[in-house]
């Protein structure tokens, strides 16, 4: 009967310990993709990739969101070609219902455009028929596409990716 009484205050006790450790102990809160560290004049910093928990931390020097991860809502992709000095732009990226594409110098050019699927299909095309062209989009499925815009030689000029909530 002693030794069951010993070994039960040795239990007690390691679990005592353990509960005062366990409070100092730290670990990784997700699995992530990848990370790394960052340095430079300003400081160091260490980040990853696809974690999903948000820490807020801020002081008199700055501030710093740690783990979350930004959609680009509203986003304008805009190129501008060097060899012909000519600006496309498309927006907004991410879109519900219409596409936008400015073309700087539509009417010194003849321009057309092809909306793809991810999986290759076509699933618009049309003429660029002024400096800014609408794309209609409000029946196509949630997804990714892939907008060409092509020249009159039946060059692509430009992709974009274009994401269709």
């Amino acid at each position: 009967m002693k030794q069951k009484k010993k070994n039960a205050i040795k239990l007690l006790f390691a679990v005592f310990l353990m509960g005062l450790t366990s409070s100092k102990l730290q670990a990784q809160q997700a699995v992530i993709a990848s990370g790394n560290n960052a340095s430079g004049g300003g400081g160091t910093a260490s980040y990853s990739v696809g974690q999903m928990i948000q820490v807020n931390n801020s002081s008199a020097d700055g501030s710093a969101i740690q783990g979350i991860q930004f959609a680009f809502d509203g986003a304008n992709l805009s190129i501008i070609d060097l060899q012909t000095n000519l600006e496309i732009t498309t927006y907004p990226n991410p879109t519900t219902s219409v596409i936008h594409v400015n073309i700087d110098k539509v009417d010194q050019n003849t321009f057309d455009y092809q909306l793809f699927s991810i999986s290759g299909q076509l699933v618009r095309r049309g003429k660029v028929q002024s400096k800014t062209t609408k794309i209609d989009v409000n029946n196509l499925e949630t997804a990714s596409y892939i907008l060409k815009i092509n020249n009159s030689s039946n060059q692509t000029t430009k992709s974009f990716k274009i994401i269709k909530n």
